[in-house]
C-alpha cells in the first residue's frame, strides 16, 4: 500500500502503545506563576493501563513487548529519497542542498554529493547508523545549503523518535520498495 501523507499521520506518530508525556518540575507553592517551559525537565515514555479489580490478578497484557531495562543496539537505515519545495538559500533563487543525518554523537552527511541549483532535489541516498536505545532515540534529518564561501546554511530539519518506531506494532509493515521510479 502506498501512503500519500507522512507515515506519522497514518500511524498516530507510532505511539500505538508507547506514549510520550512531558515531565515538569513541581512548583514551590501554588502562588508561583511561570512559564510552563521553565518547568519542563524531560519526558516519560510508557503506557498506563487501568483494569477492573476482577482482572487485577491476571497476567498483565501490557508486559508483552516491553523492553528490558538495559540498552539495546539497533541498526538504523535512513533512505533519503527527495525533498520538495525547499526555500531558496542563494541569491539566484535556488539552493545547493545536501543532507545531514544525526543520532546522538554519530553524524553522516552527503556534503560531497550536494545537488547544485535545485529546490526539488532527488537525493537517492541511504545512510546507516548504529544507535543504542534509550540513550540515542532521536534522529535528526537536516538539509543544508552548500556554500563555497562562509558556512553552510540550514534550510530545514525534522526530528524523528526512533524508539517509538522500533517498539510500534507497525514497525515491520513500513518500508521502502526495493525498486521505484521517480
Amino acid at each position: 500500500q502506498i501512503y500519500n501523507s507522512e507515515l506519522e499521520n497514518e500511524f498516530d506518530n507510532f505511539e500505538d502503545w508507547l506514549c510520550i508525556f512531558p515531565l515538569h518540575r513541581g512548583r514551590a507553592n501554588e502562588d508561583e506563576d511561570g512559564n510552563e517551559d521553565e518547568h519542563f525537565v524531560g519526558k516519560y515514555k510508557g503506557s498506563f493501563y487501568v483494569y477492573p479489580t476482577e482482572e487485577a490478578g491476571t497476567e498483565p497484557r501490557v508486559s508483552q513487548g516491553v523492553p528490558r531495562n538495559r540498552p539495546i543496539k539497533v541498526l538504523v537505515r535512513v533512505y533519503v529519497v527527495k525533498a520538495t519545495n525547499l526555500s531558496p538559500a542563494d541569491p539566484n533563487g535556488k539552493a545547493d542542498p545536501y543532507v545531514v543525518v544525526t543520532v546522538g554523537r554519530e553524524q553522516k552527511d552527503t556534503k560531497e554529493r550536494y545537488i547544485p541549483k535545485q529546490l526539488n532535489p532527488v537525493f537517492g541516498e541511504v545512510v546507516e547508523l548504529t544507535v543504542s536505545f534509550p540513550m540515542e532515540s532521536e534522529l535528526t534529518v537536516a538539509i543544508f545549503d552548500h556554500d563555497l564561501v562562509g558556512s553552510d546554511d540550514l534550510i530545514g530539519e525534522t526530528k524523528i523518535d526512533l524508539e517509538n518506531r522500533f517498539y510500534s506494532k507497525h514497525r515491520a509493515n513500513c518500508g521502502v520498495a526495493s525498486q521505484y521510479d521517480v
